[in-house]
């Protein structure tokens, strides 16, 4: 993850946060580590009335990071190598550089606005072309950037949130004018907890994170398609494609209603309504509502009466250990970097983590009012699309790691290469590349990539569906799957990522 965080210093790093699913085969046992960013102590539920502009970047965008503290709490858990050993490959390649990926140069394309921050100038921009470099060029994070890597290999994590390093990075924080004080720091807790766990049809067992991450939101999803039975055959023909898609899609507008009643369980008693959605007998009632011949344009049909903030970046990793262990962690610091800048001394890029909180008083464009769950409160963490997921088989080992980046298409992701996997008996490849479709409720149409054909796009319409092809890469999916065999796995095309093993 520190490698990750400076080879993906659009997506994560120290500035940000984290889920993470873990699968410890002896004790065949599964934990989340929730090191979700939190709103600051000062942070109210108006504070961005009038001026959401200022919740996406800038100061007061940033919220409280859980990166370091959340890796720190799971190496003191599991954790085998010394925690400086961690941290020095990582140190190496931030003195000697790498070179720049064509993810990171889009990240940069995306947000132009952070060659204005004296650090990622220094590294992304060639002043005398008056443009950025381009992919494959040599970048160095900045010196600030690799000192603290020492001082966290030398210190521990614990120097961010109540040592030397947290008093640099609170006087680079306070300098520009965040609200983030040293009380914030210092009792910042990432949280070992048990995960969703909910047992599928085929005796395996499937686990992610309760909210704020959208585990049960993906629970909810694969619970109602599940009575579906879906098998190879079920994408057999245009008709059983048409079909199929509809059946998903309306599984999608359902979850997503869902979603928008969820939030910090620190801050809501969503126990009894969790239990519930992650039902098989739930799902059978909200499949019981859809009309396989027509679709409904009206958020209400659905359950949704008020809209979540969209979240956006994010990386994700998969591990499958050689003793039987299983890790799959989401990290983000929201959008590309962030907030849009560095701190001064500490070299880091901070999370825009607030935006991800509803605000009240603004109406979305389809006259939803904000989700009063994830309104702003001091020291709350706001819902994620993030969902990192272990499915385990009856023998208890570790069958497909799986997890996404890609902001609000993550969950759909996830559930749609899961679908293909398990029940279409696709291989994992074929899983992952195959053309994906999205929809989160809001706005009221399908999203679809290059690769969904016309006819299907048409078959789609004739049922009510809205169709908009979207340009972007959507999510990036990260995926492994095990059997009796071998260990498969497929970093997704769309980013560029990579596999690696050893034996």
């Amino acid at each position: 993850m520190f490698c990750n965080g400076l080879l993906n210093q659009q997506s994560m790093g120290l500035g940000g946060g984290f889920f993470m699913t873990v699968y410890i085969k002896d004790e065949e046992k599964a934990y989340t580590v929730n090191a979700r960013e939190t709103a600051p102590g000062a942070a109210t539920v108006d504070m961005f009335n009038g001026s959401w502009d200022k919740a996406a970047k800038g100061p007061l965008a940033v919220g409280v990071p859980g990166e370091l503290r959340g890796m720190w709490a799971a190496h003191k858990r599991w954790g085998k190598l010394p925690w400086d050993s961690l941290i020095t490959p990582s140190l190496e390649l931030c003195k000697n550089g790498y070179q720049m990926s064509k993810a990171m140069y889009d990240g940069l394309e995306s947000a132009a606005y952070i060659k204005n921050d004296p650090h990622l100038r220094k590294m992304y921009f060639n002043t005398a072309k008056g443009q950025f470099h381009k992919p494959g060029t040599m970048v160095k994070p900045s010196e600030a950037l690799c000192h603290t890597f020492a001082r966290i290999a030398e210190n521990g994590a614990d120097d961010f949130y109540n040592g030397s390093l947290a008093a640099d990075l609170l006087d680079d924080l306070e300098r520009v004018g965040s609200i983030i004080t040293a009380e914030d720091l210092n009792q910042y807790e990432a949280k070992i907890t048990e995960p969703i766990a909910v047992p599928l049809s085929n005796g395996d067992t499937f686990y992610s994170p309760p909210p704020p991450s959208s585990g049960a939101i993906l629970v909810n999803i694969l619970n109602i398609l599940s009575g579906y039975n879906f098998n190879a055959s079920s994408i057999n023909s245009t008709e059983d494609k048409i079909l199929t898609y509809h059946r998903i899609i309306e599984a999608f507008k359902y979850a997503y209603a869902t979603r928008t009643k969820l939030g910090d369980m620190d801050f809501l008693d969503l126990t009894e309504m969790i239990r519930n959605v992650t039902t098989p007998e739930y799902g059978t009632e909200v499949r019981m509502r859809i009309n396989d011949t027509a679709t409904s344009n009206d958020t209400a049909t659905y359950g949704a009466e008020t809209y979540n903030q969209p979240d956006a970046g994010t990386a994700h990793i998969s591990i499958i250990a050689g003793n039987g262990d299983a890790v799959s962690v989401t990290s983000s610091i929201n959008y590309y970097y962030g907030a849009g800048f560095s701190t001064l001394k500490t070299g880091i890029v901070m999370n825009n983590v607030m935006d991800d909180f509803s605000s009240p008083g603004i109406t979305n464009f389809f006259g939803l009012k904000p989700s009063p769950a994830n309104f702003i409160a001091p020291h709350k963490r706001p819902m994620s699309s993030m969902s990192p997921s272990i499915i385990v088989d009856r023998n208890g080992n570790a069958k497909l790691v799986i997890g996404a980046s890609g902001g609000t298409k993550i969950t759909t992701a996830v559930a749609l290469v899961t679908i293909r996997k398990l029940w279409f008996d696709q291989s994992i490849k074929e899983a992952v590349d195959e053309a994906r479709i999205h929809h989160q409720i809001t706005p009221m149409h399908v999203e679809y990539e290059f690769g969904i054909t016309e006819d299907i796009v048409k078959g789609l319409r004739a049922k009510g569906h809205g169709m908009v092809r979207y340009r972007g890469r959507g999510s990036i999916i990260c995926a492994l799957f095990r059997n009796k065999t071998a260990i498969y796995a497929n970093a997704d095309f769309r980013k560029g990522g990579d596999v690696a093993g050893m034996d």
